[in-house]
Protein backbone atom coordinates (compact mmCIF):
# COMPACT_ATOMS: atom_id res chain seq x y z
CA UNK A 1 0.00 0.00 0.00
CA UNK A 2 1.50 3.40 -1.23
CA UNK A 3 2.28 5.97 1.83
CA UNK A 4 2.36 9.48 1.83
CA UNK A 5 5.60 11.60 3.50
CA UNK A 6 4.91 15.47 3.99
CA UNK A 7 7.66 17.24 1.80
CA UNK A 8 8.82 20.49 4.06
CA UNK A 9 5.79 19.31 6.11
CA UNK A 10 2.01 20.21 4.88
CA UNK A 11 3.71 22.73 2.35
CA UNK A 12 0.95 23.25 0.03
CA UNK A 13 -1.13 25.82 2.56
CA UNK A 14 1.63 26.20 5.14
CA UNK A 15 5.01 27.61 5.30
CA UNK A 16 7.60 24.95 4.07
CA UNK A 17 10.01 23.60 6.69
CA UNK A 18 8.35 25.70 9.55
CA UNK A 19 7.14 23.68 12.78
CA UNK A 20 3.83 25.28 11.81
CA UNK A 21 3.77 22.97 8.79
CA UNK A 22 5.12 19.96 10.59
CA UNK A 23 2.77 20.62 13.30
CA UNK A 24 -0.22 20.58 10.28
CA UNK A 25 1.32 17.53 8.33
CA UNK A 26 1.38 14.96 11.67
CA UNK A 27 -2.62 15.80 12.00
CA UNK A 28 -3.13 13.34 8.99
CA UNK A 29 -2.75 9.64 8.64
CA UNK A 30 0.76 9.75 7.16
CA UNK A 31 3.97 7.70 7.16
CA UNK A 32 6.07 10.74 7.58
CA UNK A 33 7.91 14.06 7.21
CA UNK A 34 10.05 15.38 4.71
CA UNK A 35 12.57 18.15 5.79
CA UNK A 36 16.32 19.88 4.54
CA UNK A 37 19.32 20.65 7.15
CA UNK A 38 21.98 22.83 6.47
CA UNK A 39 24.84 24.25 8.95
CA UNK A 40 25.08 28.17 10.43
CA UNK A 41 28.08 29.99 10.91
CA UNK A 42 27.97 28.92 14.08
CA UNK A 43 27.44 24.88 13.88
CA UNK A 44 23.97 24.89 14.01
CA UNK A 45 21.66 22.66 12.27
CA UNK A 46 18.95 24.29 10.88
CA UNK A 47 15.76 23.38 8.74
CA UNK A 48 15.89 25.06 5.48
CA UNK A 49 15.21 23.69 2.22
CA UNK A 50 18.18 26.52 -0.19
CA UNK A 51 21.10 27.60 0.48
CA UNK A 52 20.00 31.11 1.36
CA UNK A 53 16.96 32.33 2.81
CA UNK A 54 16.21 34.84 -0.22
CA UNK A 55 13.15 32.80 -1.43
CA UNK A 56 11.54 31.75 2.12
CA UNK A 57 12.05 34.71 4.25
CA UNK A 58 11.82 38.73 4.25
CA UNK A 59 15.78 38.51 4.38
CA UNK A 60 18.43 38.07 2.24
CA UNK A 61 21.85 35.76 2.38
CA UNK A 62 23.34 32.45 2.53
CA UNK A 63 22.68 30.25 5.85
CA UNK A 64 26.06 29.34 6.08
CA UNK A 65 27.47 33.07 6.48
CA UNK A 66 24.60 34.02 9.51
CA UNK A 67 24.68 32.78 12.82
CA UNK A 68 21.37 31.12 14.31
CA UNK A 69 20.60 34.49 15.82
CA UNK A 70 21.60 36.29 13.04
CA UNK A 71 18.90 33.94 10.98
CA UNK A 72 16.27 34.40 13.87
CA UNK A 73 15.89 38.24 13.00
CA UNK A 74 13.63 37.15 9.66
CA UNK A 75 10.25 35.61 9.60
CA UNK A 76 10.14 32.31 7.00
CA UNK A 77 6.21 32.44 6.34
CA UNK A 78 7.49 32.18 1.88
CA UNK A 79 3.95 32.52 0.32
CA UNK A 80 1.69 32.74 3.45
CA UNK A 81 2.34 35.75 5.07
CA UNK A 82 -1.30 35.76 6.69
CA UNK A 83 0.51 33.09 9.18
CA UNK A 84 2.99 35.91 10.43
CA UNK A 85 0.87 36.95 12.85
CA UNK A 86 -1.17 33.78 14.60
CA UNK A 87 1.87 31.57 14.40
CA UNK A 88 5.03 33.89 14.85
CA UNK A 89 7.05 31.72 17.06
CA UNK A 90 6.01 28.50 14.43
CA UNK A 91 7.26 30.20 11.62
CA UNK A 92 10.59 31.19 12.96
CA UNK A 93 13.73 29.05 11.11
CA UNK A 94 13.52 26.30 13.84
CA UNK A 95 16.76 24.07 14.63
CA UNK A 96 16.79 20.24 14.23
CA UNK A 97 17.06 19.77 17.80
CA UNK A 98 13.83 22.07 18.07
CA UNK A 99 11.91 19.22 15.57
CA UNK A 100 13.15 16.66 17.65
CA UNK A 101 12.07 17.91 20.59
CA UNK A 102 8.60 17.25 19.19
CA UNK A 103 9.17 14.78 17.25
CA UNK A 104 10.22 12.30 19.60
CA UNK A 105 6.70 12.03 21.33
CA UNK A 106 5.05 11.42 17.35
CA UNK A 107 4.84 8.06 16.04
CA UNK A 108 5.60 9.01 12.33
CA UNK A 109 8.94 8.59 10.67
CA UNK A 110 11.34 11.78 9.30
CA UNK A 111 12.92 12.20 6.02
CA UNK A 112 15.82 14.32 7.14
CA UNK A 113 17.87 15.27 2.96
CA UNK A 114 21.35 16.74 3.65
CA UNK A 115 21.53 19.49 1.86
CA UNK A 116 25.27 19.08 0.95
CA UNK A 117 24.96 19.18 -2.91
CA UNK A 118 26.48 22.75 -3.30
CA UNK A 119 28.41 23.61 0.33
CA UNK A 120 29.73 20.70 1.65
CA UNK A 121 28.99 22.13 5.55
CA UNK A 122 32.51 20.50 7.00
CA UNK A 123 30.93 18.82 10.49
CA UNK A 124 27.26 18.36 9.39
CA UNK A 125 26.79 14.61 9.55
CA UNK A 126 28.58 14.47 12.75
CA UNK A 127 26.16 17.11 14.73
CA UNK A 128 22.99 15.34 13.14
CA UNK A 129 24.14 12.19 14.42
CA UNK A 130 24.59 13.67 17.75
CA UNK A 131 21.18 14.56 17.71
CA UNK A 132 19.52 11.54 16.37
CA UNK A 133 21.82 9.63 19.21
CA UNK A 134 20.87 11.99 22.06
CA UNK A 135 16.58 11.65 21.85
CA UNK A 136 16.79 7.80 20.39
CA UNK A 137 14.86 7.97 17.60
CA UNK A 138 17.32 6.06 14.75
CA UNK A 139 14.94 3.59 14.68
CA UNK A 140 12.59 6.31 12.70
CA UNK A 141 14.81 8.16 10.24
CA UNK A 142 15.66 8.32 6.99
CA UNK A 143 18.61 10.26 5.40
CA UNK A 144 19.02 10.93 1.94
CA UNK A 145 21.06 13.39 -0.43
CA UNK A 146 21.54 14.10 -3.59
CA UNK A 147 25.62 13.73 -2.80
CA UNK A 148 25.45 10.47 -2.33
CA UNK A 149 28.91 10.29 -1.39
CA UNK A 150 27.25 12.30 1.96
CA UNK A 151 24.58 9.11 2.26
CA UNK A 152 27.45 6.92 2.43
CA UNK A 153 29.62 8.63 4.79
CA UNK A 154 26.69 8.57 7.26
CA UNK A 155 26.16 5.19 6.97
CA UNK A 156 30.06 4.32 7.41
CA UNK A 157 29.69 6.78 10.77
CA UNK A 158 26.61 5.33 12.02
CA UNK A 159 27.96 2.04 12.12
CA UNK A 160 25.10 -0.45 13.40
CA UNK A 161 22.33 2.45 14.32
CA UNK A 162 18.90 1.08 12.81
CA UNK A 163 18.79 4.07 10.58
CA UNK A 164 17.83 3.78 7.37
CA UNK A 165 19.05 5.38 3.78
CA UNK A 166 17.77 7.23 0.58
CA UNK A 167 19.70 8.35 -2.87
CA UNK A 168 18.58 11.29 -4.33
CA UNK A 169 18.13 11.71 -8.02
CA UNK A 170 16.67 14.45 -10.46
CA UNK A 171 17.80 11.85 -13.62
CA UNK A 172 16.96 8.60 -14.78
CA UNK A 173 18.84 6.15 -13.08
CA UNK A 174 19.79 3.18 -14.58
CA UNK A 175 19.16 0.26 -12.33
CA UNK A 176 18.46 2.24 -9.25
CA UNK A 177 17.32 -0.92 -7.22
CA UNK A 178 21.17 -2.45 -8.00
CA UNK A 179 22.87 0.72 -7.60
CA UNK A 180 21.21 1.42 -4.10
CA UNK A 181 21.53 -2.55 -3.40
CA UNK A 182 25.38 -1.95 -3.95
CA UNK A 183 25.85 0.46 -1.28
CA UNK A 184 23.24 -0.79 1.26
CA UNK A 185 20.32 1.85 0.10
CA UNK A 186 17.11 0.67 0.85
CA UNK A 187 15.41 3.37 -0.69
CA UNK A 188 15.24 5.50 -3.74
CA UNK A 189 14.39 8.96 -3.92
CA UNK A 190 13.83 9.85 -7.87
CA UNK A 191 11.75 12.92 -9.41
CA UNK A 192 8.47 10.71 -10.28
CA UNK A 193 8.59 12.47 -13.65
CA UNK A 194 11.44 10.07 -14.33
CA UNK A 195 10.77 6.84 -13.32
CA UNK A 196 10.42 4.27 -16.38
CA UNK A 197 8.68 0.76 -15.73
CA UNK A 198 12.22 -0.67 -15.81
CA UNK A 199 12.94 1.20 -12.38
CA UNK A 200 9.95 -0.14 -10.48
CA UNK A 201 10.44 -3.47 -11.44
CA UNK A 202 14.26 -3.30 -10.65
CA UNK A 203 13.82 -1.71 -7.31
CA UNK A 204 10.92 -4.19 -6.98
CA UNK A 205 13.41 -7.00 -7.53
CA UNK A 206 15.43 -5.78 -5.42
CA UNK A 207 13.95 -5.17 -2.65
CA UNK A 208 14.50 -1.71 -2.79
CA UNK A 209 11.79 0.86 -1.98
CA UNK A 210 10.82 4.14 -4.18
CA UNK A 211 9.92 6.98 -2.69
CA UNK A 212 8.91 9.47 -5.51
CA UNK A 213 9.02 13.73 -5.38
CA UNK A 214 6.93 15.81 -5.91
CA UNK A 215 3.92 14.80 -6.84
CA UNK A 216 0.89 17.16 -6.37
CA UNK A 217 -1.32 16.68 -9.40
CA UNK A 218 -4.10 13.88 -8.58
CA UNK A 219 -3.51 12.19 -11.91
CA UNK A 220 0.01 11.51 -11.20
CA UNK A 221 -0.78 10.51 -7.68
CA UNK A 222 -3.36 8.13 -8.70
CA UNK A 223 -1.17 6.83 -11.08
CA UNK A 224 1.75 6.24 -9.05
CA UNK A 225 -0.75 4.18 -6.01
CA UNK A 226 -1.70 1.97 -8.94
CA UNK A 227 1.76 1.29 -10.11
CA UNK A 228 2.53 0.40 -6.67
CA UNK A 229 5.10 3.40 -5.64
CA UNK A 230 5.74 2.88 -2.09
CA UNK A 231 5.74 6.19 -0.99
CA UNK A 232 4.47 9.40 -2.65
CA UNK A 233 6.37 12.68 -1.65
CA UNK A 234 3.49 15.43 -1.28
CA UNK A 235 3.01 18.85 -0.91
CA UNK A 236 -0.32 18.50 -0.62
CA UNK A 237 -1.77 15.82 2.21
CA UNK A 238 -5.21 16.00 1.76
CA UNK A 239 -5.61 15.59 -1.99
CA UNK A 240 -3.31 12.78 -1.74
CA UNK A 241 -5.25 11.13 0.90
CA UNK A 242 -8.58 11.47 -1.41
CA UNK A 243 -7.29 9.70 -4.51
CA UNK A 244 -6.55 6.94 -2.07
CA UNK A 245 -9.22 6.02 -0.85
Amino acid sequence: MTQLIAHRGYSGLFPENTMLAFKEAAKYPIKGIELDVHLTKDNQIVIIHDESIDRTSNGKGYVKDMTLEELRQFDYYVNFPETQKEHQIDIQLPTLREFFEWFVDQTIMVNIELKTNIFRYEGINQEVLKLIKEFSIADRILISSFNHHSVRDFMEMAENLPIEYGFLTASGQLEPGKYCKKYGVTNYHPAFVTLDPEDILDCKQTGVQINTYTVNDEAHIKFLIEAGIDSIITNYIERALEQMK
